[in-house]
């Protein structure tokens, strides 16, 4: 009987010590989607600040410096274009168009690693109570055991 008590025990250990390191990768996992989510939106807000709006800045004073000069074009005569890394020039409304897709792209992968991170947490939670309800049923079965062994030593 002791046999087949430390046999259960045993087993019960292994499986739950598997269920352990399964819930430290997915926990490794989700603390991981979101700490890369929390630098996107960082690298988003610095990109916003020290470059997108001093460029619209600029832009709105071209456009006042526009309108002051009775045009609607914000485009300066002579303005110098701007160079991107492969070589393109393009002008400084089109470069700003550019940044802002840039960012909305950095924006839209943010979220999604909120969004997996979010899924990755929701399945821990499901893992961790998986696990706990098997490690209750496991001890309601040596309780059950221990209850049939006192039974039949009282009886014998």
């Amino acid at each position: 009987m002791n046999e087949k008590k430390s046999e259960m025990n045993e087993a019960v250990m292994k499986q739950l010590h598997s269920y352990r390191w399964k819930g430290r990768v997915l926990t490794m996992l989700a603390l991981g989607m979101g700490l890369l989510s929390i630098g996107a939106g960082i690298l988003l807000m610095w990109a916003n600040a020290a470059v997108i709006f001093p460029e619209v800045n600029l832009m709105l004073q071209q456009s006042n410096a526009a309108k002051a000069d009775n045009t609607n074009s914000t485009a300066i005569a002579g303005e110098p274009l701007r160079a991107l890394p492969d070589g393109t020039k393009v002008d400084s409304q089109t470069l700003l168009l550019l940044m802002q897709g840039k960012a909305m792209n950095v924006t839209s992968l943010a979220v999604t690693l909120l969004g997996v991170g979010t899924l990755l947490t929701l399945v821990l939670v499901i893992f961790n109570r998986r696990v706990t309800l098997r490690q209750i049923n496991a001890s309601l079965a040596q309780i059950s055991e221990q209850i049939k062994a006192l039974q039949q030593s009282k009886g014998a």
